[in-house]
């Protein structure tokens, strides 16, 4: 008995310093519970290069397709606190994951060899028995290379404050990755890790998948974005949550000017009201959302027709996800998606559709319906918009082309010319080859049959400007020659002053000769 409380008191009194004294001269065998595990700390000790992942569990989950996993199985003794100090010394350890531990001696003494690390790039724990997460403050403060941490088990509100403790005060800059998935987040606990995280404007990837957050957790996630400024999140996994339409436009709003490429909203209970405040968002230039995914969620001809208005001009989402079979979704909101794709009402129309998304519901797609897959085929292939153009519209309109007359024929014939030798390739059972020749002559056809009318008007348009200039022309000349009589009679005028006067006959054959007039008496 007394032996045994002897042990558990030398047992409570190491820290690093103890396993720092010892570490040259122990032998790793007698201090570990099983061989693999001696081995483990012989390649740590030895700053071995090769070992670069390690996951400590107390159950041996090996297995031939492990190799090079490095599985270290807590026993009997102090395997954690040796192993904690020798991961504290490691410089070439990158992946750590705590899958358990059940009651290993010296917990606290591990975490403490843990907040030495300062090669650990991913950091993954599957439970919270003995973790005291405030007690991580200096691993996440220290270690630089800190890309990645996965929590992975039930986390209470103590629990999450512990967590937002350590995020806070760490302040980690190089963290990128954070997951919290299965959590059983509560709202209140969600808002404090997400406080937290307000200092994190690096953030890549965000999973906060099957937890509690609702309102108040959307809430906190539009603060939090909005204090990030400009932020570098890319991933945002929000599935199997509690959210409503509320919810998601409170978190609209704080991804409206952010670099988001992938968000998850699977599984939640958002409806068609909740979908149009996507709408905003989705056609702000600053939109930068490619992958969209509502699996689980029952969207309806409502939840449809208002993607698809909210689409309307996209050019950044290229994929939304949902399970058509189980979207609710009838002819009606198919129509919608079609109308999406490929607006057939006018050449502009087809123009400005979408032709940047890829999918619609699944991967095979075979539950869509067949123009569905067809118009999203078109989007894979080189120039949709002339595909769809010339698919939808058999007979080109040409009439609208007619206010810049016949300046516009050649352009229009050489666009046909053009779609046909850069399309060969894809027309194929869209559009028939033989048939663009047919529409060359038929736009031919359109601008000749139109030109009487447009001839005529511009005869007499040229006769009206030419008999404009050419009156123009005769009032030039005549001002210029009453000018011209002006200036020779006041000529005229001065040179007879100079003579003397004009004769009184003025019908006299008077003679000027030399510089003196004569007279005849």
């Amino acid at each position: 008995m007394g032996v045994a409380i002897d042990r558990q008191q030398e047992m409570e009194r190491r820290d690093f310093d103890y396993y720092e004294a010892r570490a040259r001269d122990v032998i790793l065998a007698d201090i570990t519970s099983n061989e693999d595990n001696a081995e483990i700390l012989q390649r740590l000790r030895r700053q071995d290069t090769s070992l670069k992942t390690l996951n400590i569990s107390e159950h041996n989950y090996y297995d031939d397709n492990d190799e090079g996993n490095n599985w270290f199985i807590v026993g009997e003794g102090d395997d954690l606190g040796w192993l904690g100090y020798f991961i504290g010394k490691s410089k070439y350890l990158k992946y750590l994951c705590i899958d358990s531990w059940g009651e290993g001696e010296n917990i606290e003494a591990f975490m403490e060899g843990i907040n030495r690390n300062q090669s650990i790039a991913s950091f993954e724990i599957f439970t919270d028995e003995g973790v005291s997460f405030r007690n991580l403050r200096p691993f996440f403060r220290n270690n630089n290379n800190l890309a990645r941490v996965e929590l992975n088990f039930e986390v209470g509100l103590e629990c999450a404050q512990s967590i937002a403790f350590a995020l806070g005060e760490g302040q980690c800059q190089s963290l990128t990755y954070l997951r919290l998935d299965d959590c059983n987040l509560c709202e209140e606990g969600f808002a404090e890790i997400a406080t937290a995280l307000r200092t994190y404007p690096q953030l890549e990837e965000l999973h906060l998948e099957r937890n509690n957050i609702g309102l108040m957790g959307c809430i906190a996630l539009r603060d939090m974005m909005r204090g990030w400024g400009a932020s570098n999140l890319k991933t945002l996994e929000l599935g199997g949550n509690v959210i409503g339409d509320q919810g998601l436009q409170e978190l609209v709003a704080g991804i409206a000017d952010s670099a988001l490429e992938e968000l998850c909203l699977s599984n939640t209970l958002i409806t068609a009201a909740g979908l149009r405040s996507l709408s905003t968002y989705f056609q702000s230039e600053s939109c930068c959302l490619k992958i969209l995914y509502l699996y689980g969620v029952n969207l309806g001809d409502e939840g449809a027709v208002a993607l698809a208005d909210a689409l309307m001009g996209n050019t950044s989402l290229t994929s939304l996800r949902f399970i058509p079979d189980d979207s609710g979704i009838t002819d009606v909101g198919w129509a919608a998606f079609s109308k999406l794709l490929c607006n057939p009402a006018s050449i502009e129309s087809t123009y400005h559709s979408n032709h940047k998304i890829k999918m619609i519901g699944e991967y095979e797609m075979l539950s869509a319906p067949l123009n569905i897959r067809q118009y999203l085929e078109l989007n894979e292939r080189p120039h949709p918009a002339i595909l769809k153009i010339l698919e939808s519209h058999p007979d080109l309109e040409m009439e609208p082309f007619f206010q810049w007359k016949l300046k516009l024929l050649p352009v229009v014939i050489n666009w046909l010319k053009s779609a046909r030798s850069r399309l060969e390739n894809y027309l194929g059972a869209y559009v028939q080859r033989q048939s663009l020749p047919s529409r060359e002559l038929s736009a031919l056809y359109k601008f000749v049959r139109g030109m009487p009318s447009l001839t005529v008007m511009s005869y007499w348009q040229q006769f009206v400007m030419n008999a404009q200039a050419k009156r123009l022309r005769i009032d030039d000349e005549f001002r210029r020659l009453e000018d011209e009589r002006r200036r020779l009679y006041y000529d005229e005028e001065a040179a007879w002053l100079r003579l003397g006067g004009r004769p009184r006959s003025v019908g006299s054959s008077t003679v000027v000769s030399g510089s003196k007039r004569r007279r005849h008496w």
